[in-house]
């Protein structure tokens, strides 16, 4: 799906005050990144490292994995596509809604997929397929998986391999990181972004993790040079000072639960629950689609017609928290909706 994704604004002729389509941390770009990327761009008359592997091994450090255990990525989408790409034919259970780049890449290389969807998913499940995906915490719904039912359900199924894919962990206190228990979980793989909380989507960077030799499995099938030289720099960079991208998680929580709270009041518009800085709701008066080109050509502002998920209706939008004065902007318009 290359259109369809939220942060779309590239699209539209005209400004965007507040963009609430997009999952990255609002937060913006660190400085001290800013500065050394800018130092940097005199190395791209350089090939880049072909397979990342400096940065492979100080994430591999970073998360006390074992040599081998890390494939750096252009972004967690590459990740995707190849783990599909590895095991081409195989059958594969997608745990929906959920972001379409899993269904996409199982189709292009042959899987068998079929969906089970979040409210049917129990730490018990077993599963009949060669492949689960699953994000956690969930885009779009926000919904988590605890880690201890997490790591039951995987040991139940061990004929299955698991993609868990943690972009957002970082902006949720009921799940957990898989990194630490890769090694006696042979049967997963963990997709990780570092676009996420750093603010780096545009630089696309990622990483999978796993046993060594599920990832070398993976690993045959990647391209050289598909990460450029700044991202390294950057992922360099944030290995080396963690302390700039650690996020306000209690405080972005509770501010995204006044968020949710300021619309869930407004009656026509039906908000889900969530687990972290984005969630959904429906508008119970037009469409998604609509509502998203009222707001942007009202009041520069971007939302996320979230329909396009499977299992979603036409009324779903998705919305990550911003800041307070952001946040105002637009459940003040959404007012301004419901009498229009």
């Amino acid at each position: 799906m290359i259109q369809g994704h939220g942060d779309d604004g590239y699209l539209f002729d005209r400004p965007i005050k507040a963009d609430f389509s997009s999952n990255v941390w609002y937060g913006g770009l660190s400085e001290g990144l800013k500065a050394h990327l800018a130092g940097k761009v005199g190395d791209i008359d350089h090939y880049p490292d072909a397979g990342g592997v400096k940065l492979q091994s100080l994430l591999e450090k970073q998360a006390g994995l074992a040599p081998g255990t890390v494939m750096v990525t252009n972004g967690g989408t590459e990740a995707i596509y190849l783990v599909a790409q590895a095991f081409t034919g195989a059958t594969a259970t997608i745990i929906a809604p959920t972001f379409a780049e899993y269904a996409d890449a199982c189709k292009l290389y042959r899987h068998q997929v079929q969906y089970l969807f979040w409210d049917k998913l129990t730490r018990d499940t077993v599963f009949m397929t060669d492949m689960v995906f699953i994000c956690n915490p969930n885009n779009p719904t926000g919904h988590a998986f605890d880690e201890r039912s997490l790591q039951h359900l995987v040991n139940l199924n061990k004929h299955t391999i698991f993609i868990i894919d943690e972009a957002y962990i970082q902006f949720t206190r009921d799940a957990a990181t898989m990194l630490p228990h890769l090694h006696r979980l042979p049967n997963v793989l963990v997709i990780r972004s570092l676009t996420k909380t750093c603010c780096i989507p545009g630089l696309r960077l990622g990483y999978l993790a796993g046993g060594k030799q599920l990832v070398d499995r993976v690993r045959a099938y990647r391209m050289p040079w598909s990460v450029n030289s700044l991202a390294l720099e950057a992922g360099y960079y944030i290995v080396a000072h963690p302390g700039q991208f650690q996020l306000p998680t209690d405080t972005l929580l509770e501010q995204t639960y006044q968020f949710r709270e300021s619309i869930r009041k407004m009656g026509e518009f039906k908000v889900w629950p969530t687990h972290t800085h984005y969630f959904l709701f429906e508008t119970l008066t037009g469409t998604a689609a609509a509502l998203k080109a009222w707001l942007l050509e009202n009041h520069g502002i971007l939302i996320r017609d979230a329909a396009n998920f499977y299992g979603l209706e036409q009324g779903h939008c998705r919305v990550a928290c911003r800041s307070v004065a952001d946040n105002t902007l637009l459940t003040t318009a959404l007012r301004q909706w419901t009498l229009y």
